[in-house]
């Protein structure tokens, strides 16, 4: 018994390294941009140089926070060769916790796509889940 669910452990961490990389790899905006619907609630990772960047006003009231004021949250495009797209952060609950994106920034981009609830087709955007800086 202790063979078999080596080899299964070892099945499913293998299966799993390769979802990492594989989530890790660049995606083509365009690709996301084509068919929304496909990647609907799935994690990507993009990669780009930062434009029409805003920071929203300090507000109250998400989950992560409590009710609590909710710091630094931007919005702003990310552009590759391919297109550009727009990524959502998620603020932090104390203020200057997270250096913030700027224009012209290249930066790599994980997270979750969304994509307008009344319409499967319709425009796409990123809440980010993590920002990397990348160094050109």
């Amino acid at each position: 018994m202790r063979p078999f669910l080596h080899g299964v452990l070892c099945l499913y961490l293998g299966f799993g390294l390769v979802s990492a990389a594989s989530a890790n790899e660049g995606l083509p905006i365009g690709k996301i941009l084509k068919r929304p619907a496909d990647y609907k609630a799935k994690v990507v990772t993009v990669e780009g140089r930062v434009t029409r960047v805003s920071t929203l006003p300090v507000h109250r009231g998400t989950r992560d926070c409590g009710s609590a004021n909710v710091y630094d949250k931007q919005m702003f495009a990310l552009q590759d060769k391919s297109g550009t797209i727009g990524i959502s952060t998620t603020g932090s609950c104390l203020p200057n916790m997270t250096k913030l994106v700027v224009q012209n920034e290249h930066l790599r981009v994980r997270g979750v796509v969304m994509v307008e609830g009344s319409n499967p087709e319709g425009t796409a955007m990123i809440n980010a889940q993590s920002i990397d800086r990348v160094s050109r």
